[in-house]
């Protein structure tokens, strides 16, 4: 097996879960469920930082049912960081990766899930599918804040 090097080398080096709330009133409700899906992106240019966030919630009838919000640190090598990502005041992250770091926050988001509603009535849902190709079509730009 022949190992192929990324074009621009990652760890991931935190994750936050920033909310998880369920609303036991919703679930009673018979219903369709209504998915929504939605990304951030945030950098830490002096730590070589990218951030992602995601956030899920599922709704019946407008009403939240569960709502789940993370956020994956990853550490970018500092020589990529500086040679591929940094052009003056902007960060300027890849659509390519940017699609790879949100895939990796939702299989992070997907355990998440999946460990606060173990043997509960929620443990049924689930981040359903994602096709970051028709969310992400443009590179990520991010503003460096000087201080």
């Amino acid at each position: 097996m022949s190992e192929k090097e990324l074009p621009i080398p990652f760890k991931i080096v935190k994750v936050e879960e920033n909310q998880f709330s369920v609303f036991e009133e919703t679930l009673a409700i018979e219903e369709r469920i209504q998915q929504e899906i939605g990304f951030g992106f945030g950098a830490d240019a002096e730590n070589n930082i990218i951030a992602v966030s995601m956030k899920f919630v599922l709704y019946k009838q407008n009403q939240p049912l569960l709502k789940l919000e993370i956020t994956c640190y990853f550490e970018i090598e500092q020589q990529a960081f500086q040679d591929k990502l940094v052009q003056a005041d902007e960060i300027v992250l890849p659509c390519s990766i940017a699609k790879h770091l949100a895939m990796i926050t939702t299989g992070t988001a997907r355990g998440i899930l999946f460990a606060n509603t173990k043997n509960t009535d929620f443990s049924k849902y689930i981040v359903g599918l994602i096709n970051v190709d028709k969310i992400f079509s443009e590179d990520i730009i991010i503003a460096i804040n000087n201080k």
